[in-house]
């Protein structure tokens, strides 16, 4: 993805408040970033820290250099990263930063940086330990954090942080760009909910790894449509623990699951309430399942609830019949 014409197009707020903070040497030593699902914050963040260390800016990273293209393979040892999209955040992680951080930096530079992805997702305790790191800033120390919500971030956080809000472009505008680069309107509009750039849908789209944790949700998510058409609470039942639960067996996979039924239930609420839906290519079983199913505001916010669950230790197999079990019952 390139991230410097997005900023440029998409987020030129952001863009102008970074270029000019670097090139005037007023950097702050914190940002948080704050966008919703689908934002590319993690892919922001480190594009900015790769502009802070970049051997050729102009003014941002040019993402040909050998230390940009270091930090891109994960190869620069003066940038550690935390991902609380793939695992909560704990206590022992940020410990580990600062421990790195107490010592010389590896590279002639003399810069470190830390990116910490999704700060909702981390402990109590490791929040506890980042805010002592936040309050005695070391020179040539920067800490790019990013969040998909404002209000879930401590007070203390934020006002450590100088904050760069990333808005949200309209979903259709991403589906319709992605269609006409060549992916099928079914992905892009599934995909529109995980990523809020048509550049980064195409490119999942061609990363194998990602793309087959991508199918095989899409094959079970498509699957339980049908059968919470055609059948009962028991059918679907039997359908996940002999179809899905086999193929739903990474967090990953968990992930995009529950967040491509959260899209269909979004959309079935938009039809009770007659307005627009997003997921246009399931449109008929959609309207089927509006009038079928019961309680769809209840379920929708359970399906947030067991989202926010898929990074803790809970058994994929008994979360998957919790969802289904609540989604039918009378």
């Amino acid at each position: 993805m390139q991230i410097e014409k997005y900023l440029r197009n998409s987020q030129h707020v952001v863009y102008q408040t970074f270029v000019n903070a670097l090139t005037s040497d007023t950097l702050s030593h914190a940002y948080l970033l704050v966008g919703h699902t689908g934002t590319p914050l993690f892919e922001v963040a480190k594009f900015l820290a790769k502009s802070i260390l970049c051997d050729n800016p102009t003014p941002l990273a040019c993402e040909n250099c050998i230390t940009c293209l270091r930090i891109e393979s994960d190869n620069y040892p003066d940038i550690i990263t935390l991902d609380g999209s793939k695992a909560t955040i704990k206590k022992e992680d940020v410990l580990n930063i600062e421990s790195r951080f107490e010592k010389t930096a590896f590279e002639s530079k003399g810069i470190m940086i830390y990116i910490i992805n999704l700060v909702e997702n981390m402990t109590t305790e490791a929040v506890n330990s980042i805010l002592k790191f936040l309050e005695e800033p070391e020179s040539k120390i920067y800490a790019f954090l990013t969040t998909n919500n404002e209000n879930n971030v401590l007070p203390t956080i934020l006002s450590r942080c100088q904050i760069l809000h990333l808005k949200n472009v309209a979903r259709k505008e991403v589906i319709n760009e992605s269609v006409e680069m060549g992916v099928d309107r079914k992905d892009a509009e599934l995909l529109s909910y995980f990523y809020n750039d048509p550049e980064l849908i195409f490119d999942l789209l061609r990363d194998e790894d990602e793309k087959d944790n991508y199918e095989t949700s899409k094959e079970a998510f498509e699957g339980l449509l049908n059968v919470l058409k055609d059948g009962n609470g028991k059918d679907a039942l039997y359908y996940v623990d002999k179809e899905i639960i086999p193929l739903v067996k990474s967090k990953e996979s968990m992930r995009f699951f529950i967040d491509m039924l959260t899209e269909a239930f979004e959309d079935l609420v938009n039809i009770q309430c007659s307005r627009d839906i997003t997921l246009k290519s399931y449109d008929t079983i959609l309207y089927d399942l509006a009038n079928k199913l019961p309680h769809l505001n209840e379920s929708l916010v359970e399906l947030l609830k067991q989202r926010n669950l898929v990074n803790t230790n809970v058994n994929i197999s008994l979360q998957l019949d919790h969802l289904i079990i609540y989604i039918t019952k009378e």
